[in-house]
């Protein structure tokens, strides 16, 4: 399955790939209820009260697109240092948020996967850990650079040569 002079793939880079694709489907399906619905998502950034109020439309507005392409940058392979570190910077930003809001008495939803009436207020506790591990997973990745890229384990396997001989 190599490639000759190339390494084999260690544990840890299926460990990253892994780890990759899990931060990967995480933003992906983070962004999609708010690409659906800015305006439910705008409460949700409103209930913060960390932003002016022409700010909270904006930022509804692009979060989650950047939540979208950096979840298929990582999972296409395509510039993911470049994506896991935005990942690193949103998780730092979310974290300070949550915890500004909770330690101002705020009892909000996150906003992460629910949007509008039908986000709960999450146990703190939950937040924290889920996006101190995140940001784990952020700072992994740019400091590995995710593992192997798809194309270059499809180029490992159209290389093995023909499934039989001729």
């Amino acid at each position: 399955m190599n490639l000759p002079g190339q390494q084999p793939l260690r544990f840890g880079d299926w460990f990253l790939l892994v780890l990759r694709y899990v931060v990967a489907a995480v933003f992906i399906v983070f962004a999609i209820p708010k690409i659906a619905a800015p305006d439910l998502f705008a409460g949700n950034i409103h209930n913060y009260q960390m932003l002016p109020a022409w700010a909270v439309n904006t930022m509804a507005l692009v979060l989650p697109w950047l939540e979208l392409f950096v979840g298929l940058g990582l999972a296409l392979g395509l510039w993911s240092r470049a994506a896991a570190l935005i990942v690193t910077g949103l998780m730092i930003v979310f974290i300070i948020a949550y915890a500004a809001a909770r330690a101002r008495g705020l009892d909000i939803a996150c906003g992460c996967f629910e949007v509008g009436q039908e986000a709960a207020p999450s146990s703190a506790v939950w937040v924290v850990l889920r996006d101190a591990g995140l940001l784990v997973a952020g700072v992994l990745l740019v400091r590995f650079d995710g593992g192997p890229r798809p194309v270059d384990l499809v180029r490992r396997l159209r290389r093995r040569g023909p499934a039989f001989a001729a």
